[in-house]
């Protein structure tokens, strides 16, 4: 069954309710000492159980080359000193890691909402093979709590259920979206960028931010209701009534 999403116009939701349970995570406290693990590839990522994550990831041809190389000589630049406190980060690191996520978000909006590239998520039936992946873990490996497929990219809010890692649920949607949209396309090679961006949810401010930063993704993309898609979780829907 294809899971709805809103229509034009675009929904920003005034009331957000928390996710039951929900955990937070402070970077300015100190670095939790038991569930708390990290790891690198070209970023560093934080995990702790229960958090939620708001989490980004982009088409291949969605960012100009020259700038994709700046990013990723910033990105190598905090992995390494990330790596050099190993598994003990200092909490002003913490505190410097996060500011940087936020301008790098920003700076992403700005790139992706320009809309470089072939825009293949613009046709609808594409974005439905993504939203389709999105909810096809839903209840088993992850809770899925808000997302917006756009031409250029996906922004999704979620938490992981018991083991399972938002890296490898995470890789699940690329792969197969990727192998079946370009099958669809008859063509083969790089669909997504290789990393993706993600912070864990810090407290019930940040995660109320994060609901109406996916809202009104499309609207600041200047966008048609044919363009992209934006979906809120039960709870969300029903403290706002929307269908």
């Amino acid at each position: 069954m294809k899971t709805q999403f809103l229509a034009m116009p675009w929904s920003i939701p005034s009331v957000i309710p928390l996710p039951r349970d929900f955990s937070g995570f402070d970077p300015g406290s100190s670095m939790p000492c038991d569930d708390f693990t990290s790891y690198a590839r070209h970023l560093p990522h934080w995990r702790l159980p229960g958090a939620a994550y708001f989490v980004t990831f982009r088409l291949a041809d969605s960012i100009p080359q020259v700038i994709l190389s700046e990013m990723q000589r910033e990105d190598e630049t905090w992995r390494q000193r990330i790596a050099a406190h190993a598994n003990s980060v200092p909490a002003s690191i913490q505190a410097d890691w996060q500011e940087f996520q936020r301008a790098r978000l920003l700076k992403l909006e700005v790139l992706l909402d320009e809309g470089h590239g072939e825009c293949l998520l613009r046709e609808a039936s594409h974005r439905q093979v993504v939203i389709d992946a999105l909810h096809y873990f839903e209840g088993q490996r992850c809770e899925m709590l808000a997302y917006a497929v756009m031409p250029t990219h996906v922004h999704a809010l979620c938490r992981m259920l018991g083991e399972y890692r938002m890296e490898d649920v995470c890789s699940s949607w690329k792969w197969f979206t990727a192998l079946r949209i370009q099958r669809s396309l008859g063509r083969t090679g790089p669909f997504w960028q290789n990393e993706s961006f993600d912070r864990i949810i810090r407290d019930a401010e940040h995660y109320q931010t994060t609901v109406r930063y996916i809202a009104k993704n499309p609207l600041k993309a200047r966008l048609q209701a044919n363009e992209a898609s934006v979906w809120f979780c039960e709870s969300i829907r029903e403290a706002n009534k929307l269908l």
